[in-house]
C-alpha cells in the first residue's frame, strides 16, 4: 500500500467507500464524485500507479471485475450505454495515481460528450507508427 493514497486507504478500510464487490485481487465501489447514477470505479487492490506498474495478474484480475460490474450495472440500472475510462499520468488525465477503471453508466439524453473528434488518420501515417512500434525489438512484449 502507497501512503496517502486514498485508494489504498478504501482498499485498507481507513477510509469509507460505498463498496459494490470485493474479492482478493480488486474492489469495486461507487465514485464520490459521479457524473452519472452508478458510476462505479475498479481498482486493483496492490497498489500500482498506472497501467506500466500493475502486474498482468492484477489487470485481468481488474478487467474480470469490470466485466462483472457492467453485468450488474447494466441489469439493475438498464443504462442505454456503458462508457469505460482508464487513464494514465497527468497528461492522460489521471489524477488519482492508483491504477483504476471508471464505469459509466450512459443514458442517450446524458450531456457527456467524447473528449476527442474522430476524424481519419493518414494511412502512411499509420504504417509508419506501426513500423516503429514492432521494429528494433521493441515488439518483444508481444511475442
Amino acid at each position: 500500500m502507497a501512503s496517502e493514497c486514498v485508494f489504498c486507504d478504501i482498499v485498507a478500510g481507513r477510509l469509507h467507500a460505498e463498496i459494490l464487490f470485493e474479492d482478493e485481487r480488486t474492489v469495486a465501489f461507487l465514485d464520490n464524485t459521479a457524473v452519472m447514477e452508478g458510476h462505479t470505479l475498479v481498482i486493483p487492490r496492490a497498489h500500482a500507479g498506472d497501467i506500466w506498474e500493475i502486474s498482468e495478474d492484477d489487470a485481468a484480475a481488474v478487467m474480470r471485475t469490470v466485466h462483472r460490474m457492467a453485468a450488474v450495472l447494466d441489469d439493475v440500472l438498464t443504462p442505454d450505454g456503458l462508457t469505460l475510462f482508464q487513464a494514465n499520468r497527468p497528461a492522460g488525465w489521471q489524477d488519482v495515481f492508483h491504477l483504476h477503471v471508471h464505469l459509466v453508466p450512459r443514458e442517450d439524453s446524458d450531456r457527456l460528450n467524447r473528449p476527442w473528434y474522430v476524424d481519419r488518420a493518414d494511412p502512411e501515417a499509420l504504417a509508419r507508427t506501426r513500423r516503429r512500434i514492432l521494429g528494433e525489438g521493441s515488439a518483444d512484449a508481444l511475442r
